[in-house]
Order: C-alpha cells, then sequence, then structure tokens
C-alpha cells in the first residue's frame, strides 16, 4: 500500500518569493536556479511562477535544450559548464552560456571553432573548493578567454560557501576582489543566502536557487 502523501506546489508563492529576490537586489541581473529539475518541483511546472526573471540557470545539458525547444528565450546559463568538446555545437546552436571553472575549459574554448560565440562566467575559487580557478590565475585566465573567437562575452563569478554565516562574506570577498581587481568584467556572485544579503554584497548579477521554493 502507499503512503497518501500529496505535495501541493503553489506557483503564486513561488512568484512571490522571486519578487522577494528583486526587491533584496534592485537592478541586478536574476538567474533563477532550476537545476536538479527545479530542486524536484518540475522545471517546466515552475517556469510561469518564474516569468519575471531575466533567465534561468541549471546543471543538465539535456534539461537546457528542452526549454531551447519548447520555446524558452532567456538566457539560460549551464552551471558546470560543458564536460566534453562535442557539447559546445549544442550550446552554441542553443546560445546558452557557460560558466568556466577550470583551465582545461579554457584550452578547449581557445581551440574551438563555433558557428556563434558564447557568454562565458568565469568562476573564481573562493573558499568553496569545488569548482573554480584559483585566485592566482584569474587574471591570465580572464585575458586568454577575451582573446578567444569562441567568445562573446565575459563575467567573473564565484559561490559562497558560508554566506548564511556572520563571518561568511569577508574573507572570500576579498579574495574575490583581489583575484579579480582591475578586470572590466560584469560580476555575479549571490547565492540565495547572499541575496538576503545583497547590500553587503554587491554585484551585478544573482543566482537565487532554494530561496525561491520557500527555504530560508
Amino acid at each position: 500500500m502507499s503512503r497518501p502523501l500529496v505535495a501541493h506546489i503553489d506557483l503564486e508563492a513561488l512568484a512571490a518569493n522571486l519578487a522577494r529576490v528583486r526587491a533584496l537586489a534592485p537592478g541586478a541581473e536574476v538567474l533563477a536556479v532550476v537545476k536538479a529539475n527545479a530542486y524536484g518541483h518540475g522545471v517546466t511546472r515552475v517556469l510561469p511562477a518564474l516569468a519575471t526573471a531575466d533567465g534561468l540557470a541549471l546543471i543538465e545539458l539535456d534539461v537546457a535544450l528542452h526549454l531551447r525547444e519548447h520555446g524558452y528565450p532567456r538566457p539560460i546559463l549551464l552551471l558546470e559548464g560543458f564536460f566534453e568538446l562535442r557539447e559546445l555545437d549544442d550550446i552554441a546552436a542553443h546560445s546558452l552560456a557557460v560558466v568556466v571553472h577550470a583551465a582545461e575549459q579554457v584550452r578547449v574554448l581557445e581551440q574551438a571553432k563555433l558557428a556563434r560565440p558564447l557568454d562565458v562566467y568565469l568562476k573564481v575559487n573562493t573558499g568553496m573548493n569545488r569548482l573554480g580557478i584559483a585566485p592566482g590565475d584569474v587574471r591570465a585566465m580572464s585575458e586568454r578567454l577575451s582573446r578567444a573567437s569562441a567568445v562573446a562575452s565575459l563575467r567573473l563569478m564565484m559561490h559562497f560557501a558560508r554566506s548564511d554565516a556572520e563571518d561568511g562574506l569577508a574573507e572570500p570577498l576579498a579574495r574575490f576582489a583581489s583575484a579579480c581587481a582591475g578586470l572590466p568584467y560584469p560580476r555575479s556572485l549571490a547565492n540565495s543566502a547572499g541575496v538576503v544579503r545583497y547590500r553587503e554584497i554587491g554585484g551585478d548579477g544573482v543566482r537565487p536557487g532554494i530561496m525561491l521554493y520557500g527555504a530560508t
């Protein structure tokens, strides 16, 4: 006998949470994170509630292609970028943006011949130690990407490991500022907890995820 459990997804609440992001980070570009099938809520199910987002961010290339094939017109960012050279043709053909977080990805983009250049987010490792370019390599990597014919535009990004903690901002922000000093590219910094502290963090774009779905 199955358990009699039902989950009710309140799209009005989801839209209200997105509006809260706008209020907390006025003027910032908002990429709504819908990785892992919108945190289990269903990507296509939640899209109407995310209609005012500037774009989406996720990990799965197949889901991004599905969204494009069903008419989603706004920017889509692949949060882990590409894993193989052969993925780049689909990425370029469907105007997807990519995060670059490893030297090998930089090398591949330098050599790639694409029908359409890509919007690239260069991810800086500021202490989470999961993905990202070492701070000391950021300047050289950004210069290489800026010269690559496969790159249309460049942004800088980071991910806070502990932005909900009182001592979770100063050190990673200092590392990011030092690594990116003088580089003239837009910056995407805040995750969900960072959005709540946006006035302390700043930046040109935010990437709210779990807060959209009601978690604080």
